[in-house]
């Protein structure tokens, strides 16, 4: 009878241990699942009203300034001259310290080694003749890019990104950037107008964006710029009066080309802006202007820029453009500095 009570009470306890344990790996299970959970609405969240509303301004301010501007042409010698009087940028390249032979011939700055990441999409050669348009991206990746990614390969056309950092993590969809053959381009790491408060803080930004990009692509370091707010931004007065007019030098002097935009799609002025309205105003050039840099945004209020695409893809390649990218030898466009 004892004997049969010990065995009771064993198997008592080999079924207790065995609940437990299974308990336990229950609610190791739920915990995971609301980790999981709880980082995916943060990756995919939308920026509040207060973020847009502060987003929208500064773009609105930046598209005011911009009345004033001067195209770029590539010199016979490879530097880059501005119509600005008593300005001229120089880029370059083979002459600038640690830049590959590979970088070089191909058009894209590096100071990674040879054998390091080299292909990201380069400008093909233009002519005044030359009917090209440079689709630009500003304040992504968020969930719209994935969908511009798409309509992108559906028509054969490549763009160039000119990136932050959106939120922890991004780094998945700047690789999925470079994977699909977009080129990317630095933006700002904050898209805060305080980094303007000095030299110093704006690179300190430009860094951490930069090194974002390489650690994301594994290797890829662009040295492609567009200044928050534009190079004709006013909101820059306020933490540095001629902070832009230094940065426009400083940039090509240490190895970067900046750019603005010739023709805007006004998908900023609103935070959803009408797609008949984008589409009209970004196809605009059509007719008046054979070289098109063209602005437009992929941040997640940006849903109707995605609706546009299309038709503006359709009506430039109607009229007899070709989709090109920008890079460190492409055409460019420079807004003048209004600080």
């Amino acid at each position: 009878m004892a004997r049969k009570n010990k065995k009771s009470e064993s198997l008592r306890r080999s079924l207790f241990t065995e609940f437990f344990v299974i308990l336990l790996l229950v609610i190791a299970i739920l915990v995971a699942s609301i980790v999981r959970t709880a980082n995916v609405k943060k990756q995919n969240a939308s920026p509040d009203a207060s973020q847009l509303a502060s987003q929208n301004r500064i773009t609105d301010a930046q598209s005011e300034a911009a009345a004033t501007v001067a195209p770029t042409s590539q010199a016979a010698s490879g530097s880059v001259e501005t119509t600005l009087p008593g300005m001229t940028y120089l880029t370059a390249m083979t002459t600038l310290p640690g830049v590959s032979d590979t970088a070089a011939a191909t058009g894209i700055y590096t100071t990674t080694p040879v054998n390091a990441v080299t292909s990201a999409p380069v400008a093909s050669e233009l002519s005044e003749d030359d009917k090209v348009v440079y689709l630009t991206f500003d304040d992504g990746p968020t969930d719209n890019t994935r969908n511009l990614l798409d309509i992108l390969d559906r028509y054969g056309v490549k763009a160039t990104f000119f990136v932050i950092h959106t939120y922890d993590g991004c780094e998945v969809q700047i690789k999925e950037l470079y994977d699909r053959g977009q080129q990317i381009a630095l933006h700002s790491y904050t898209h805060n107008y305080n980094i303007y408060r000095s030299v110093d803080t704006y690179f300190a930004d430009l860094q951490q964006i930069s090194d974002l990009v390489y650690n994301a692509t594994g290797g890829y370091r662009s040295t492609l710029v567009r200044f928050p707010g534009g190079t004709s931004n006013t909101v820059s007065r306020k933490y540095c009066s001629g902070i832009m007019t230094t940065l426009s030098k400083e940039l090509p002097a240490r190895g970067y080309r900046y750019f603005d935009w010739d023709w805007d799609s006004t998908d900023a002025e609103a935070n959803r802006q009408d797609t008949s309205v984008i589409v009209r105003n970004a196809t605009k050039a059509i007719g008046n202007d054979n070289h098109v840099i063209l602005l437009m945004h992929d941040a997640a209020a940006k849903t109707t820029t995605v609706e546009a695409l299309p038709q503006i893809i359709e009506a430039y390649r109607s009229a007899g453009y070709r989709f090109d990218v920008l890079s460190m030898t492409s055409y460019t466009y420079q807004h003048k500095p209004n600080n």
